[in-house]
C-alpha cells in the first residue's frame, strides 16, 4: 500500500460527483465564512473547482480563488462550465501569491491531512488574512467506517489534532463546526 497522501489527480472526475454537494453544502461554508459580495475568499486544494463554484455561485459579486498545485486540475477548472465565477490559480507548496491582509476568508476540502507539515501553510493563511478573517477547514472523519469514499482511516487526521496545530499557528476562536456527513469542519479566526 502507498504511503503516498496525496489526490491522484487521474482520478478527478469523482471530485464532480453531485453527491459531495449533499456531504458539503456549499450554503454552509458560506455561511461560516460569512461571506458578503464585496469579499476576497480563497478555495486551497480546489481541485476541478465543482464545490468552489457552487460556493461562488451563492455569493456571485464576491472575488473567488481557487487553488490548486495540479496543473490538470487548474486545466479542469478552466475548461468547466461556469468558470467565469472562479479565478483558478497553479500554486506552490505552501506559498501563496496574495499581499497580506488582503483576502476575507479561506476555506480547504479534504486537504489538511495530506498536507503533512501544515505549520507553512497556515503561517501563509494568517499572513493573507485581514484581521478577523475566517479559516474553514474540512476534512474526513477519523473514524467513518461507514463510507466507503475517501482516504484510508490511517491517514485521516482527528479533529483535536487540527484544532492544536491551529491554535499553534496563532489562529484564535478555533471551533468544531457541524453539518458534513463524512466530514468535521474547523472554523478559525485571525
Amino acid at each position: 500500500m502507498s504511503t503516498d497522501k496525496k489526490f491522484n489527480p487521474a482520478k478527478r472526475k469523482k471530485l464532480n460527483n453531485p453527491i459531495r454537494l449533499q456531504w458539503i453544502p456549499p450554503q454552509k461554508i458560506k455561511a461560516l465564512l460569512d461571506m458578503d459580495e464585496k469579499g476576497v475568499y480563497l478555495d486551497i486544494g480546489a481541485g476541478t473547482g465543482y464545490i468552489t463554484r457552487e460556493v461562488a455561485s451563492k455569493t456571485p459579486g464576491a472575488t473567488v480563488h481557487a487553488l490548486d498545485i495540479e496543473p490538470l486540475m487548474i486545466e479542469e477548472m478552466e475548461r468547466s462550465e461556469n468558470s467565469a465565477l472562479i479565478l483558478p490559480q497553479l500554486m506552490q507548496r505552501d506559498v501563496l501569491s496574495f499581499a497580506g491582509t488582503c483576502l476575507d476568508g479561506v476555506w480547504s476540502i479534504t486537504v489538511f491531512h495530506e498536507l503533512g507539515n501544515p505549520v507553512p501553510l497556515l503561517h501563509e493563511i494568517r499572513r493573507v488574512l485581514r484581521p478577523g478573517g475566517k479559516l474553514l477547514i474540512i476534512d474526513w472523519k477519523k473514524k467513518s467506517e461507514s463510507c466507503e469514499q475517501g482516504p484510508p482511516l490511517e491517514h485521516r487526521v482527528s479533529v483535536e489534532e487540527v484544532r492544536t496545530v491551529l491554535q499553534e499557528a496563532g489562529f484564535s476562536n478555533v471551533e468544531e463546526v457541524t453539518g458534513f456527513t463524512h466530514h468535521f469542519g474547523i472554523l478559525a479566526e485571525k
